[in-house]
């Protein structure tokens, strides 16, 4: 549909067969994408690959377009050959009830290790490890680790021991 335009020019995400439009994105939102591409790159490996706003395909009926996602293959590896990502954030100023629900739901399903929101409005980040998914329904699962980071403060990555990110880098 994307494609032949039958979208126009609005950016849209698949999650779960369903077509959802994307905000037009607001200077804060930009500023998080581009200091969190920033702050990642500098603590990659050399081959690693850190996209600003990619799509993660996940099934036939899920490619969400995370606003920061660290995969662990070198840049220019084709999307079907990509291991789980190391870390997958969503910048949430106007979207968190779907950032916090449906996507979170999403990435739960589908074993995604790590997921972080950057909650704006909160002036936080939350971090959402160990995805459970107890009856294999999307209306289940959940991450049993949560924990909210503040400014001041450093956030481990758990894919990546000995590696911290920080609050104050990664938040406008």
């Amino acid at each position: 549909m994307v494609r032949s335009g039958a979208l126009g020019t609005s950016r849209v995400e698949l999650l779960n067969g369903r077509i959802y439009r994307k905000p037009a994105q607001a200077v804060p939102h930009m500023l998080a994408i581009t200091k969190g591409v920033r702050t990642i790159s500098g603590v990659a490996l050399a081959t690693d690959w850190v996209i600003g706003q990619g799509t993660l395909r996940l099934n036939l009926y899920s490619a969400p377009d995370p606003d920061l996602l660290w995969i662990p293959a070198p840049e220019g590896t084709p999307a079907s050959q990509w291991p789980d990502p190391v870390l997958l954030i969503e910048v949430s100023e106007t979207t968190y009830r779907k950032d916090s629900g449906t996507k979170l739901r999403t990435y739960a399903y589908h074993g995604v290790p790590e997921y972080w929101i950057e909650n704006l409005k909160q002036d936080r980040i939350e971090v959402y490890r160990d995805p459970m998914n107890p009856t294999g329904k999307l209306r289940d699962c959940h991450y049993a680790s949560v924990q909210h980071f503040v400014r001041g403060q450093s956030i481990p990555v758990a894919a990546r021991p000995g590696v911290t990110l920080s609050v104050d880098e990664l938040l406008p």
